[in-house]
């Protein structure tokens, strides 16, 4: 019942099912009965802002301060209403703090977006159509089989198939995650490496 509510409201599509099929390298039948699903790319944003919506978010998020909207309204007070003070004694300091702030996060997104270019291009290695094929991080899809060398960076999150150890562990380190600098040791495919 809770489907079929879920499903009126727009919460469910009625076209999903409860199981998903997920196909290792990407090998969809071919008998036609395949279904393509959609699934989020493995490009990584941290950015906040685009070269479209920078002046007015930036805005915003900066008249969301109490001491800016407050600077605001009495700059906006005393252009309508005859004051003894000038308009500008209160409108160029909010000015200057406005410009200054939005410089100042404009070049810390720039250095987001650069850093996000960095790792959404770094190289890694997949199985595609039978062989190794190099590709760009970004490129990683739902079900793709990816080689990784000892020391390299995750480029996503990972089940391990196989390992090159006689044992068939691999040790994984979460600092980046949690802080945690000690190594994890991963046995097979059945325990997911923490991440």
């Amino acid at each position: 019942m809770w489907r079929w509510v879920r499903q009126q409201l727009g919460f469910d599509p009625p076209h999903q099912s409860d199981t998903r099929t997920i196909y290792i390298a990407n090998r969809f039948p071919q008998n036609g009965l395949y279904t393509p699903q959609k699934f989020i790319d493995n490009r990584i944003i941290s950015s906040k802002y685009t070269v479209w919506n920078f002046v007015p978010k930036n805005l915003f998020e900066q008249f969301r301060r109490v001491a800016n909207f407050y600077f605001l309204i009495i700059f906006l007070v005393q252009l309508m209403i005859d004051t003894p003070t000038s308009p500008i004694t209160s409108g160029l300091p909010l000015f200057f703090v406005i410009t200054v702030t939005a410089i100042k996060q404009g070049y810390e997104d720039w250095l987001r977006h650069n850093s996000d270019n960095e790792v959404n291009g770094a190289p890694v290695y997949v199985v595609r159509s039978g062989g190794l094929v190099k590709t760009r991080s970004k490129n990683i899809r739902v079900g793709d089989i990816v080689r990784i060398a000892k020391d390299e960076i995750f480029p996503a999150d990972l089940v391990l198939l196989s390992s090159d150890r006689l044992d068939g562990s691999c040790h994984v380190t979460t600092a980046s995650l949690d802080g945690e600098t000690n190594l994890k040791v991963c046995m097979h495919m059945f325990e997911c490496c923490p991440g």
